[in-house]
C-alpha cells in the first residue's frame, strides 16, 4: 500500500523530530478490506484504516496536525470534504507534563485499474491519482503548502 510509505516519508520530512528519532514512528494498516464487484476487469479498491502512532511527541501537536492535514490534501483530499469535517481521528495518552504518544487514524482508500493483456499472459495493474477537486470558491487558491504560525513555519512548500 502506496500510501503508508508516502505519508512516513511525508511526516519525516516536515517533522525535525521524526528525522532525529525515526523509531519514534510506527506506521500500520488496520482493518483493512478489498472492494470489488464483478465487471469486465478485476479492478479493485483498497479500504483500510492507517494508524500513525507518535512516542515521546515533545513538540507542539499543531506541528503535527498541520502536516497531517496538508498529507490529506494531496493524497486523499475527498477527506477533506466530508459532511462531518473530520478527515482523521487521534488519541494521545499523556506521559508528563512535555511528552505524549499520538496515535493518529486516517481511513484511506487506493484505487487499482486492472486489465488483462491482450495476449493472455497475464494483467497489467495502474495504480491511479486521486481525484484533483476544483476550487471550492471562485478565485480562491489555497492549499495546505507553505503554511505558518505567527513567525513558525509549520508546512514548508513541499517538495515531497
Amino acid at each position: 500500500m502506496r500510501k503508508a510509505d508516502s505519508l512516513r516519508r511525508w511526516l519525516t520530512a516536515y517533522i525535525p523530530d521524526m528525522k532525529t528519532h525515526p523509531d519514534r514512528m510506527q506506521i500500520y494498516v488496520e482493518g483493512g478490506t478489498i472492494a470489488s464487484r464483478q465487471s469486465r476487469t478485476l479492478s479493485y479498491v483498497y479500504q483500510y484504516t492507517l494508524k500513525v502512532l507518535i512516542c515521546d511527541f515533545a513538540g507542539d501537536t499543531d506541528t503535527l496536525m498541520v502536516p497531517v492535514l496538508a498529507w490529506i490534501a494531496k493524497e486523499q483530499p475527498q477527506l477533506l470534504r466530508r459532511q462531518d469535517s473530520a478527515p482523521f481521528t487521534f488519541e494521545a495518552e499523556l506521559l508528563d507534563s512535555e511528552t505524549s504518544d499520538i496515535e493518529i487514524s486516517i481511513d484511506l482508500t487506493e484505487n487499482r485499474v486492472v486489465t488483462a493483456r491482450p495476449n493472455g499472459s497475464g494483467y497489467d495493474i495502474e495504480r491511479p491519482e486521486e481525484p484533483s477537486f476544483v476550487d471550492a470558491f471562485e478565485g480562491v487558491n489555497a492549499s495546505f503548502s507553505g503554511i505558518f504560525a505567527g513567525h513558525e513555519t509549520l508546512v514548508p512548500d513541499p517538495g515531497v
